[in-house]
C-alpha cells in the first residue's frame, strides 16, 4: 500500500469540507440535495413558530401595539373569512393553534430529514464496506502482505462505519447552521444592535472553541483509531494462532497486551468527549450573560427600543439559536474524530495501485519461460530471492524444482501466478509477457497447490467448488477420487456438505491437502502447480499427488516444487536452485550420475526417510 504518512499528508492538503464533499457528500448528491431541502424548509418553519410569539404577546400584553401589527391584522381577517367574529380572545386562539400546527409540521420535517439522512447513510455504509473489500481483494498481494490481516479486517470495518457517522454529522451540521442563520436573521429583524451585540460573542465563542480543539481533536481521533487498529490485529493474530497461544501458555500476556492497548483508550476517549460537551457549556454560559444583559437594558433603557414581547421573542430564539450553534461546534469536533476512518477511504480506494492487469489471453498453453528473471522483496530489495532464471516448461511435461529451504522455491510459484511482478527479467506465456495476460483469466487456467492449505469455514463440497454452481456432482466426486478423498467423505454423515470448520479444522492436514488437490484438478488446468504439496504429510496426500501428475499431465504443464525428493523420481526435469539460482539441471538419473548437490540431497532424503520408517 501507499506509505501511510504520504497518504495522511495527501489527505490533509485539502480542506475538510472539499475532502467530505469528494469521499462523502458527491457519492450521494441526490439524496443529500433531498435532505438540504428538507432542512432549509425546517429552519424557515422554526423562525415563523419562534416569530409568531411576538405577535402573540403583543395581543395578551400590550392592545395598543397588537392594533398595528400585520400578523394579527391577517389573523382577523382570515377569522371574518371564515365567518367568525375576530374578538381578541380567539384570535389569540387561533394564534396558538397555528403555532402548534407549525411546531407538529416542523416535528415531521425534521423526522422526514433524519430519516432520509439514516438512509442515505446506511446505504453508503453498505457500498463503503463493499468497495473496500472489493480494493483490498484486488491489491497487489506485497501490499496485503505489508498491512497484515488485523489491520485490513479494521479498515474494512472501521471506515464504513465512521462513514456513517460522518454522513449523520455533516447532516447535523448543515441543520445546525442553517438554524442559527434563520434565528439570527429572525434577532437581527427585532433588534439589530442586540443581533450584532450577541454576534460577535457567538463569532469569538466558536472561533475560539475551533482553534482549540479542531487539531486536539483530530489528534484524539486518529490516536483512537490507530489504537482500536492495533487491539484488532493482537485479536486476529491470537484467535488465528490459538494453538500456539495454548502450546506456550502465551494467554496472560495476550490479555495484558489487550489491557494496556484498552488503557491507552482512555485518555482520547476522554479527551474527544470533553471536547464534544464543551460547546455546549461554553454556550449555556454565553446564552445566560446574554439574557442577564438584554434584560438589564430592556428595563433600564426602554428608549432602546426593546419592549417586553420583542425581549421575551429574543431571548426565546437566542435559546434555540445555542442549541444548535453548540452542536457545530460539537459536530465539528465528531468530524475530526471521525476524519481518520473515511481518509482511509480516500487512501484505499483512490491511492492505493491495483494489481497490474493486462488485456490479453491465451486459450491453450503450449509453453511457459522464464527468461533471465530476478526477483527481490520490496521490504529488501538488495537481498535478490531469485537472480537470473531460465527455465522452458513444455505442454505434457513435469517439471520439478527442488533445493533447501530459503532457496526460492515458493516465490516462483507465486510469480508464475502473478502474486509479484518480476524485478527483472520475464514470464512468458506462449510468448507473451505475463505481465499483458488478463490476470483473473490466467488464473482460472492454473491449478495451484500451496504448501500452507487454506479451507474456508464451508462444506467440502463448497471447498472443492469454490462456490461455482455449474460443477456437476459426478464432477466433484472424480476430482476427490483422483486426490485420494472420496472414501473417506462417504464414512461422514453429511458427506460433501460436511462444514469443515475455520480453516479446516476438523479435518487432518493431509485431509486438507486432499482437499486442495481436488480443488486444484477439477477443471483440468492448462497448469498444475504443486508448492511442496507433500511435505511432511502422509503417504495417501503423496500418492494424490502422484494420482493428478498421471490424470492430467499429458494435457498440461505440470510444476512440481518439492522438499521430498522421493516425489520428483519421474520428472521429465529437474532444477536445483541454490541462493536464487539454478545450479543444475537433468533428469534424475543425469543428475545423479553427476553426483553433484542434487545427488547429495537425494542420498540425503533417502536416508531421512529410512529413518523414519524404521
Amino acid at each position: 500500500m501507499v506509505d501511510s504518512g504520504y497518504q495522511q499528508q495527501s489527505s490533509r492538503k485539502v480542506g475538510m469540507l472539499s475532502f467530505y464533499w469528494r469521499v462523502v457528500v458527491r457519492p450521494h448528491l441526490r439524496q443529500v440535495l433531498l435532505i438540504f431541502s428538507l432542512m432549509i424548509v425546517g429552519a424557515l418553519l422554526e423562525v415563523v413558530t419562534v416569530g409568531l410569539a411576538v405577535p402573540l404577546l403583543d395581543a395578551v400584553t400590550q392592545s395598543e401595539r397588537a392594533s398595528g401589527n400585520r400578523v394579527l391584522i391577517w389573523a382577523q381577517q382570515f377569522l371574518k373569512w371564515g365567518g367568525f367574529s375576530p374578538s381578541n380572545n380567539l384570535v389569540i386562539a387561533s394564534m396558538l393553534a397555528a403555532a402548534s400546527l407549525l411546531f407538529l409540521i416542523r416535528g415531521g420535517f425534521t423526522l422526514l430529514q433524519e430519516y432520509l439522512t439514516a438512509v442515505a447513510a446506511h446505504r453508503l455504509r453498505r457500498e463503503t464496506r463493499s468497495a473496500l473489500l472489493e480494493r483490498f481483494l484486488y491489491a497487489r498481494y506485497e501490499d496485503l502482505s505489508r498491512r497484515g490481516r488485523g489491520a485490513i479486517l479494521h479498515d474494512i470495518n472501521g471506515p464504513s462505519n465512521a462513514v456513517y457517522s460522518t454522513i449523520i454529522e455533516l447532516g447535523r451540521l448543515v441543520a445546525g447552521v442553517l438554524n442559527s442563520v434563520v434565528l439570527l436573521l429572525l434577532m437581527f429583524y427585532l433588534s439589530w444592535w442586540a443581533t450584532l451585540l450577541i454576534g460577535f460573542m457567538v463569532v469569538c465563542v466558536v472561533q475560539g472553541l475551533r482553534r482549540v480543539m479542531d487539531l486536539r481533536s483530530r489528534i484524539s481521533g486518529q490516536a483512537l483509531y490507530e489504537l482500536q487498529a492495533e487491539q484488532s490485529k493482537l485479536e486476529v493474530d491470537a484467535i488465528d494462532g490459538l494453538k500456539v497461544v495454548k502450546g506456550y501458555g502465551l494467554q496472560d500476556r495476550l490479555v495484558q497486551k489487550q489491557r494496556s492497548l484498552l488503557t491507552a483508550e482512555i485518555r482520547p476517549t476522554l479527551q474527544l468527549v470533553l471536547f464534544q460537551r464543551t460547546p455546549f457549556f461554553l454556550n449555556e454560559m454565553t446564552a445566560c450573560f446574554i439574557v442577564l444583559v438584554l434584560g438589564s437594558i430592556a428595563f433600564l433603557w426602554p428608549s432602546a427600543g426593546m419592549n417586553f414581547s420583542t425581549l421575551v421573542v429574543f431571548l426565546v430564539a437566542i435559546r434555540r439559536a445555542s442549541p444548535a450553534i453548540a452542536s457545530v461546534n460539537t459536530t465539528l469536533v465528531d468530524l475530526n474524530k471521525s476524519r481518520r476512518g473515511v481518509e482511509v477511504i480516500d487512501e484505499v480506494l483512490y491511492l492505493t495501485p491495483p494489481e497490474g492487469e493486462g488485456r490479453k489471453t491465451v486459450s491453450r498453453v503450449e509453453e511457459i519461460r522464464l527468461k533471465d528473471l530476478s526477483f527481490s522483496y520490496s521490504a529488501r530489495p538488495e537481498h535478490w530471492v531469485l537472480q537470473n532464471i531460465d527455465l522452458s516448461m513444455k505442454r505434457g511435461t513435469v517439471t520439478a524444482i527442488v533445493g533447501s529451504t530459503g532457496a526460492g522455491k515458493s516465490t516462483l510459484a507465486n510469480l508464475l501466478i502473478g502474486l509479484y511482478r518480476p524485478a527483472t527479467g520475464q514470464i512468458l506465456v506462449n510468448g507473451t509477457d505475463l505481465g499483458e495476460l488478463k490476470l483473473q483469466t490466467w488464473r482460472k487456467s492454473v491449478g495451484y497447490v500451496s504448501q500452507d492449505t487454506f479451507l474456508f469455514n464451508a462444506t467440502l463440497r463448497e471447498n472443492i467448488t469454490l462456490w461455482d454452481p455449474d460443477v456437476s456432482q459426478d464432477d466433484v466426486e472424480w476430482s476427490a477420487r483422483v486426490a485420494q478423498l472420496h472414501d473417506f467423505v462417504v464414512t461422514l454423515p453429511d458427506g460433501y456438505e460436511t462444514v469443515v470448520g475455520d480453516r479446516g479444522l476438523r479435518l487432518s492436514g493431509g485431509q486438507c491437502q486432499r482437499v486442495a488437490i481436488a480443488r486444484a484438478i477439477l477443471r483440468r488446468p492448462e497448469v498444475l502447480i504443486f508448492d511442496e504439496a507433500t511435505s511432511a504429510l502422509d503417504n495417501l496426500t503423496e500418492r494424490a499427488v502422484y494420482e493428478a501428475i498421471s490424470v492430467l499431465h499429458s494435457d498440461a504443464i505440470v510444476l512440481v516444487i518439492a522438499h521430498r525428493l522421493s516425489t520428483v523420481r519421474e520428472s521429465d526435469q529437474i532444477a536445483v536452485l541454490q541462493s536464487g539460482g539454478i545450479i543444475e539441471s537433468g533428469t534424475h538419473d543425469s543428475l545423479i550420475q553427476e553426483g553433484g548437490v542434487y545427488s547429495k540431497l537425494y542420498q540425503t532424503d533417502i536416508f531421512e526417510n529410512l529413518e523414519s520408517t524404521s
